[in-house]
């Protein structure tokens, strides 16, 4: 009981990394400003 306990806990803590990490990408992938301390270097 306990080790498919721990296996449910895994899956939904890797899936909801995999979903932040996509929407992360994608917020930052489709920004149409740049900083201007980017642009300067």
């Amino acid at each position: 009981m306990k080790t498919k306990l721990v296996r449910l806990l895994a899956t939904g803590l890797g899936l909801a990394a995999v979903i932040f990490v996509t929407t992360a990408c994608f917020a930052a992938g489709h920004r149409p400003e740049v900083p201007a301390e980017l642009l300067k270097k």
